[in-house]
């Protein structure tokens, strides 16, 4: 299928050049672009009864219930079993074209639940201008690199960066080698912190090396700042977080290693999540046509920063993605946050050591590779509930880590 490389072009230049860099000029372009959204919604039958309204007039939808009433959701009267053999074709090496221009693929899963997405044509070169121009220097479309990316599956929306200029992209499964890479030589690594952490290991232990990277970009599940800089040491070049999701390209990281949602492009409302210094995005993407996301609730919990990056946007920075609501540890009105945990365990057993902990109303469990390394993480864990004057016991157990399966530390599990 041919890449619009001069719609991708066009895409680059906006999100490098024009983008608006103040919240009056961000605020303006969003009620512009919304405004064109209107035929859009017409078409979807999820959101017809509503087109040309104010954006406040919409129902805030959780993105799980968006997903199951798919055929509702979509502007193209496309049936979710449909897409979904599309989807599956794409896995495989198809184009997954499930109407003219328009293919499907599978989300990465990170919530437990693989949902379908569309892409058209125009949106692929929106997207991939886009995420070309934040994640990668001004030179991206002038001078060859190599692009490496590792993923659960690959699909035509990756393909397509094959077609927007000088750029040698490759897709590797979750099972990727340091040898594969060698192979590769890639200057942009894109992988899982899970994979990213593995590759670490490998070369800290003297049984592997690395290309040099001129930057290397995280996904999917989270990384704390203390395994962040310990990839870092090890890599070469410090991890940077990547907001993606079925529901869009949602954030990127600046030069100075913030993450900052693209307001350009969307508009995202914040619910304060009890008890914490965060909040749930509500997302409205102001380009998405065959999938229109308008107020999607997501389970994401992201901590605002609220001094002005050093990089001068207005768009949002964020702490990273720390995990989801679910995660939260809560008794009563004592909460502890996913990154709370991830910091009391790596400052505690250090980076290098695979973990997870799993709270119940009862205990906490916290599973490690080596038991040996537990006893002080215990430890921490146990200062960090106290501080919520909660008191359950910190059990340890032993933990198998399963190479290629979805990395989650800290989760709450009900019972």
């Amino acid at each position: 299928m041919a890449t619009d490389r001069s719609a991708i072009l066009r895409a680059w230049a906006e999100a490098r050049v024009t983008h608006p860099h103040n919240p009056v000029s961000i605020a303006a372009r969003q009620h512009r672009l919304w405004r064109k959204m209107k035929p859009v919604l017409a078409r979807t039958p999820a959101l017809a009864d509503l087109a040309g309204r104010p954006l406040e007039d919409f129902p805030i939808i959780d993105a799980h219930a968006m997903r199951a009433d798919f055929d509702a959701w979509n502007s193209l009267g496309l049936t979710h079993d449909a897409v979904e053999r599309a989807a599956q074709f794409s896995e495989v090496g198809g184009e997954g074209e499930v109407a003219p221009g328009v293919v499907a693929g599978f989300s990465t899963g990170s919530s437990g639940e693989r949902g379908v997405f569309l892409t058209s044509r125009t949106e692929r070169a929106e997207y991939l201008g886009h995420i070309l121009a934040r994640l990668l220097p001004a030179d991206a479309l002038m001078r060859r690199r190599r692009v490496a990316l590792c993923l659960r599956a690959d699909n035509q929306l990756y393909r397509d960066v094959r077609g927007a200029g000088p750029i040698e992209f490759r897709f590797f499964g979750l099972d990727i080698t340091p040898d594969a890479l060698a192979d590769f030589a890639p200057n942009i690594l894109i992988a899982p912190s899970g994979v990213l952490a593995d590759l670490a290991r490998k070369v800290r232990s003297g049984s592997a090396s690395l290309p040099v990277f001129e930057r290397v970009f995280y996904g999917a599940e989270p990384m704390d700042e203390v395994e962040r800089g310990w990839i870092a040491s090890a890599l070469g070049a410090r991890p940077d977080p990547i907001y993606q999701a079925t529901e869009g390209f949602l954030g990127a990281t600046c030069k100075h290693g913030l993450l900052h949602l693209n307001e350009d492009v969307l508009i995202v409302e914040r619910e304060p999540v009890p008890g914490t210094t965060r909040f749930r995005p509500i997302v409205t993407d102001l380009r998405r046509t065959t999938q229109p996301m308008v107020r999607v609730r997501l389970d994401d919990l992201l901590e605002p920063i609220d001094a002005l990056c050093p990089c001068g946007s207005s768009r949002q920075p964020v702490r990273g993605v720390e995990g989801r609501i679910s995660d939260l540890w809560r008794w009563g009105d004592a909460v502890v946050t996913p990154r709370e945990v991830a910091d009391a365990v790596s400052r505690s057993m250090g980076a290098a050591c695979d973990w997870r902990a799993i709270a119940s109303d009862t205990q906490v469990r916290l599973e490690v590779v080596k038991e040996a390394d537990a006893a002080q993480a215990a430890g921490a864990l146990q200062s960090v509930l106290r501080r919520r004057q909660v008191e359950i016991p910190v059990m340890v157990a032993p933990f198998a880590a399963q190479a290629g399966s979805k990395r989650r530390r800290v989760t709450w599990r009900d019972g």
